[in-house]
């Protein structure tokens, strides 16, 4: 027991989960089987949860602690079932047992990354000339206690820090008017009554003539129309005739 709190002492960034391979096809098949295979690992933890691979004959097991998990994985090395279970429809089950690995989930990826990360970034340089000062205070090296217990705090994030609050700043409100300040009354539309006028004058089918013919140019003529034509009126459509513009004379 004391050897498994030493190596768990020099690895705590251990997982909680087990992937164990190598398990016996009896224990997908028969209860007693796979009853027997669960006590083994609830006899380290009476919370453990188990997943069944039977394509990839393996069995992940995950347990409420790394110690946990530690300790069964050096215990349960070479496990088998007992042969009047297994008979002998697995011999190389027989011979060399189960084993059992850390999964090496996501949760203890990140972990080991920060450790090394915080790590790397607070390495004090023997070449640095401010350590200490003339009286000889120790201001800029850190403990270790301290540095584990920043380290600690570190693994309890998940995401990215946010920034640096000296650039978190609010939007102020738009500045009030100054004192006497009134709102302007709108004007009124523009209505051009020439333009008016002209719409007005215009009759349908009355030709008007906009620009009077010159010695090279014909004069420019607009026929309103009545409107939208009915479906009788459309059946008649073919009928009209559009007179062409007469050519000026040539001299």
């Amino acid at each position: 027991m004391d050897d498994t709190t030493n190596t768990y002492k020099q690895n705590p960034s251990s997982s909680n989960r087990l992937i164990v391979t190598k398990v016996p096809i009896e224990v997908y098949s028969n209860s007693e089987a796979k009853s027997i295979f669960e006590q083994v690992f609830r006899t380290y933890d009476e919370s453990s949860s188990f997943i069944y691979l039977p394509s990839f004959r393996r069995v992940l097991v995950t347990m409420s602690s790394p110690e946990s998990a530690l300790i069964a994985r050096l215990e349960t090395q070479g496990w088998r079932l007992p042969e009047a279970i297994v008979g002998h429809s697995n011999k190389t089950t027989e011979e060399t047992g189960i084993r059992c690995y850390f999964s090496d989930d996501k949760e203890t990826r990140q972990r080991r990354q920060r450790r090394r990360s915080h790590s790397s970034q607070n390495t004090t340089s023997f070449e640095d000339d401010h350590l200490t000062d003339e009286e000889g205070d120790y201001s800029d090296l850190r403990i270790a206690s301290d540095e584990d217990d920043m380290v600690d705090d570190l693994d309890n994030f998940e995401h990215l820090a946010p920034p640096k609050p000296e650039k978190q700043f609010l939007l102020s409100p738009p500045a009030s008017p100054p004192v006497g300040w009134e709102p302007r009354q709108e004007a009124e539309p523009l209505i051009s009554y020439d333009l008016l006028h002209a719409l007005a004058a215009l009759e349908p089918g009355k030709e008007h003539e906009l620009h009077p013919p010159e010695m090279d140019k014909p004069s420019i003529v607009v026929t309103p129309c009545e409107g939208p034509l009915n479906t009788k009126k459309k059946k008649n459509l073919t009928d009209i005739k559009l007179p062409h513009t007469a050519c000026p004379s040539r001299n």
